[in-house]
């Protein structure tokens, strides 16, 4: 009877903690979800964009849409296709792809169905065709092209700067081209600036990806210079960032607080790599990077 009693007072006490743990494991799995669907990337790709914008004095309000339709489109087709090495270098990825694959699929039509829309809709027809053939080159990222048996990540010691040099094309040159302000000595400031943000989240994901990499005989640029390499040239490239930031916030383009906020930023990843962090963790921290220019902008 003592016992029954017991059993009854902790029951409700049971079941509360029930339920909170429940709900920690829901939301758990609701933001795993949120960011290996690439929404998180999205996000921090369009901010980046809409930063640049705003030192250039450029609309953003046409291209931002199409940043993040399109950055959700193209990771979510290359993720359908299973990489080799993603069982070593992000094995949680590789357990939640079964679950998420109808996900990412509905992902990619809806996305894909804007990036249509969007340019008739604003316009842009001509754009139509130049997307097309973006998302046709890169669905071989990832996947063998027929007949060469080579994915374009196969490139020796292009990986971790293909990817970059594209995305600041986009973010960078083509809204200047299109508000006709290619030729303005701070564009190629912001753009090499956008580009040193962009390489050095490449790289920690490829420093990240150094042993599935090596497994698999993906030629990066992590692979070859190895750990400790790959450590020093990220700090140079974190050094030649806050150099940039400094510059800018000299010449008033971007608010005293962005160079203290990147070198914070590079600081605490650099610091991290000395760490066997998670593989999910230390991407997260990567992608962190890429949010801090929309915080310095919005806080300065």
């Amino acid at each position: 009877m003592l016992l029954r009693a017991s059993a009854m007072s902790r029951s409700p006490f049971a079941e509360w903690e029930g339920r909170v743990n429940g709900g920690t494991r829901t939301m758990s799995a609701l933001f795993i979800s949120i960011y290996f669907l690439e929404l998180v990337g999205a996000s921090a790709v369009t901010a980046l964009g809409i930063v640049a914008s705003r030192i250039l004095d450029i609309d953003w309000g046409r291209s931002g849409p199409l940043w993040f339709a399109g950055y959700v489109l193209v990771y979510n087709l290359d993720r359908l296709y299973s990489d080799p090495a993603d069982a070593t270098n992000t094995p949680l990825r590789s357990q939640w792809s079964p679950r998420l694959r109808p996900w990412r699929m509905m992902l990619v039509w809806v996305s894909g169905a804007f990036l249509a829309l969007w340019p008739v809709i604003t316009g842009r027809v001509w754009m139509l065709c130049p997307f097309a053939v973006a998302v046709g080159a890169l669905y071989f990222y990832s996947r063998p092209i027929p007949g060469a048996r080579v994915r374009l990540k196969d490139l020796p010691y292009l990986k971790s700067l293909l990817a970059p040099a594209v995305v600041t094309v986009i973010l960078v040159l083509w809204p200047a081209f299109e508000s006709g302000k290619l030729g303005e000595p701070g564009v190629w400031l912001v753009f090499v600036w956008i580009f040193l943000i962009l390489t050095i989240n490449a790289l920690i994901f490829d420093y990240r990806d150094i042993a599935g990499d090596r497994l698999v005989g993906t030629k990066t640029i992590a692979v070859l210079l190895g750990p400790n390499g790959t450590r020093m040239l990220l700090a140079v490239l974190a050094a030649a960032l806050v150099a940039i930031s400094m510059q800018l916030a000299w010449l008033r383009l971007a608010g005293p607080l962005m160079p203290i906020l990147l070198t914070l930023g590079c600081a605490g990843l650099l610091r991290s790599l000395k760490y066997r962090m998670p593989p999910s963790l230390l991407s997260l921290l990567a992608d962190v990077l890429l949010f801090l220019p929309a915080l310095g902008e919005w806080l300065g």
